[in-house]
């Protein structure tokens, strides 16, 4: 058995000049050995900006191909990688140094497991780390229909297991296919872990779907909620306590 077995760190990126380096050398200064990083350039149409970061790096696997969609490329991704774990990190995210390291420790430690995850942070445009509440991020995976609380780049999870159980992303959606994702993969029963430190750092930008789109993304979530039949209003009154209490926490502490 191989002391280190390989991980797959999958990138899908679309016009991601701006963070793409950024992303590409927190995986670099990673210090597991055995880490392979593959980007798929979903057509990108930035004068050949995010291109000429990609040819910059020869230990990347990359490849681009025309415009497909974020969940159809990141389908494309669990389909091309050689790892025995996978980890689906955004182009204008980081992860966290260590956090390769630290999932693949737990994973060995609990052979048994499908995956693990760990905690997220949030940064802004210029890295800097954004305060940002999260009352349920350490809640197991039990929790997450009711609140989306587990970022895909703090999740590692065993390829095989995807694979076993036709866990692929749903491209019929445009905005919340992760969330819809992660919620089969507990309805699926696997066992997932976490640990209690960060292993990656989320940038909250303007020009990101989820802040460009919320209107749609609501929508489309609704959606998922009926599709899985999550009792709603259980969600309504956790996000409703979240709410309080990112309140309380503006008020009283920052």
């Amino acid at each position: 058995m191989n002391e280190f077995p390989l991980v797959s760190v999958i990138t899908p990126v679309y016009n991601g000049a701006e963070y793409l380096e950024g992303l590409i050398q927190s995986v670099l200064q990673q210090d597991y050995p055995n880490i392979e990083h593959l980007i798929i350039d979903d057509g990108s149409q930035d004068d050949g900006s995010t291109l000429k970061i990609l040819q910059k790096y020869n230990h990347l696997r990359w490849w681009s191909r025309e415009n497909k969609g974020q969940y159809e490329t990141m389908n494309e991704g669990i389909l091309a990688a050689q790892g025995e774990v996978v980890c689906f990190v955004s182009a204008d995210d980081v992860l966290s140094p260590g956090a390769i390291t630290s999932a693949m420790e737990f994973l060995a430690c609990h052979p048994n497991y499908d995956g693990v995850f760990g905690i997220t942070n949030y940064i802004d445009k210029r890295s800097k780390i954004r305060p940002y509440l999260v009352p349920f991020r350490k809640a197991p995976l039990s929790f997450y229909p009711f609140f989306a609380h587990i970022s895909h780049c703090s999740f590692y999870v065993r390829l095989s297991s995807l694979k076993k159980h036709r866990l692929f992303f749903d491209q019929s959606l445009r905005y919340v296919g992760d969330y819809d994702w992660m919620i089969r993969i507990h309805k699926s029963h696997l066992r997932i872990g976490r640990i209690d430190r960060e292993l990656s750092r989320v940038r909250i930008h303007d020009d990101q779907a989820s802040q460009k789109y919320q209107d749609a993304s609501r929508l489309e979530t609704r959606k998922v909620v009926r599709a899985h039949r999550i009792n709603r209003a259980l969600r309504f009154l956790l996000l409703l306590v979240y709410k309080m209490q990112v309140w309380m926490w503006k008020i009283f502490v920052q």
